[in-house]
């Protein structure tokens, strides 16, 4: 028996949301899992990865111990198309996969309260992992050993267009950037920001968005390590059709929100960005509503 697993990459943090928001788009990394007699096999990934190492592999392992399964021989068949370290969470479609691969050998792939607990505790945090569980737009508390996640209502249609770049940027670089100590004035703007944006999301008040997706935690110091990422803000800041830009996850894709009905906001954006985002590549995206998905084959 095989397990085939699905997860859609995901964009976390939202602007203000660091740590907490973050929604899943229809992009996806796809895992099959097939218990052998003993060993390890992994296809479909880097050499460097195809070890004992691999980030899925050990969300497997975890997961087993987690569920019960007792296993001698692995074979793991990567695919996908979420670019790995460019904010997107590859990381987590990796961490996701691995656990419900094993409790799907359990007949307790559809646990997901209990897998999100599990894969927070791998990730360390749950932005990313909970809407590649849940889909959708999601909101996360950690409180000890316990996750709370909320799905949120998203009343009008929205396209996602991510600007990937051709470079990586690492989460760990990425966070070491990041103030200890954040002024008062700047935790209130973000708390109302993040408010702003999730009242204008619910309430399908569009013109909250531009001022709800800005931050003053993170983006301030992460842009710093972008080539072009000031510029690009200020471009999407300036297109009245777009509703709102916010780096995703540690970066460096820069995600922008236009409505449904702006079929040719892809287009138009190439245009208005021009030489800043050459060689990068352009997605236009949809919310995921699923989250992972589990077969048999």
């Amino acid at each position: 028996m095989k397990v085939k697993v699905k997860v859609p990459a995901t964009s976390a943090n939202l602007g203000p949301g660091f740590d907490v928001a973050g929604l899943a788009v229809t992009l996806y990394n796809t895992f099959v899992f097939e218990l052998i007699e003993n060993g390890l096999e992994i296809i479909g990934c880097p050499e460097q990865f195809c070890n004992e190492e691999n980030m899925t592999y050990q969300a497997f392992v975890e997961g087993a111990k987690a569920c019960g399964l007792d296993f001698k021989g692995l074979r793991i068949e990567c695919s996908g198309d979420v670019p790995y370290t460019r904010g997107l969470g590859s990381s987590s479609t990796c961490i996701v996969a691995g656990i419900v691969g094993a409790y799907a050998f359990q007949d307790r792939y559809n646990d997901r309260q209990e897998i999100l607990e599990l894969a927070t505790k791998i990730e360390g945090h749950p932005d990313n992992v909970a809407p590649a569980i849940f889909g959708g737009l999601t909101v996360s508390v950690m409180e000890t050993d316990h996750v709370t996640t909320l799905n949120i209502p998203v009343k009008h249609d929205y396209r996602f267009v991510a600007f990937i770049p051709p470079f990586t940027l690492s989460t760990e670089k990425s966070r070491s950037v990041l103030p200890q100590i954040l002024p008062r004035s700047d935790a209130i703007k973000n708390v109302s920001h993040l408010a702003l944006m999730v009242a204008s999301l619910i309430n399908g008040y569009d013109e909250g968005l531009k001022l709800g997706f800005k931050d003053r935690l993170h983006q301030p110091y992460r842009g710093d390590l972008i080539q072009g990422f000031k510029e690009i803000m200020e471009v999407l800041e300036n297109d009245k059709k777009v509703l709102g830009a916010y780096l995703s996850g540690a970066g460096p894709t820069i995600m922008a929100l236009i409505k449904a009905e702006d079929t040719k906001g892809v287009v138009r954006l190439k245009e208005e960005l021009g030489s800043l985002i050459d060689e990068w590549q352009v997605e236009k995206l949809e919310l995921d509503m699923r989250g992972y998905t589990c077969d048999y084959e």
